[in-house]
């Protein structure tokens, strides 16, 4: 399975948020490496850990900088966030309770939903940034 790679495709704009994106692109690019070696019934745990923790850090950054900026897509944006969220939750509770390994098509689902999420909401976001002169 190919990784996630980093481009310009996902590039927003904003210097911080390109940062902690490409920090979740790289966690999910680990747990697929570890997936793929098949090494990943020690890792995946930590792994997981680590792209929640980045991933809840980056959320928070960007609606703060939503509701500070009075971006009208805030409530759409952090729904959005929040079924993400979920999900990973979800993988973590059923890695830990040892009813399922992450999968690729786990893997599948954080990739496209990431790409998509960055190349359409969060872009939009950017734009409307630069476009209102709030960065």
């Amino acid at each position: 399975m190919a990784a996630l790679t980093w481009s310009g495709k996902l590039r927003i704009g904003i210097g911080a948020f390109d940062k902690e994106h490409w920090e979740i692109v790289d966690a999910i690019n680990e747990l697929q490496a570890a997936v793929d070696s098949g090494n990943d019934l020690g890792v995946t745990g930590p792994l997981l850990d680590k792209l929640a923790s980045n991933t809840i850090a980056h959320f928070k950054a960007e609606e703060d900088m939503m509701a500070s900026s009075k971006y009208p897509g805030l409530a759409l944006h952090e729904m959005k966030h929040q079924f993400l969220l979920e999900q990973l939750k979800a993988f973590r509770t059923r890695y830990r309770s040892k009813s399922a390994r992450l999968d690729r098509h786990s893997l599948n689902f954080l990739r496209d939903w990431v790409t998509t999420h960055i190349q359409s909401e969060d872009s939009n976001f950017g734009q409307w940034l630069n476009e209102h002169g709030k960065y």
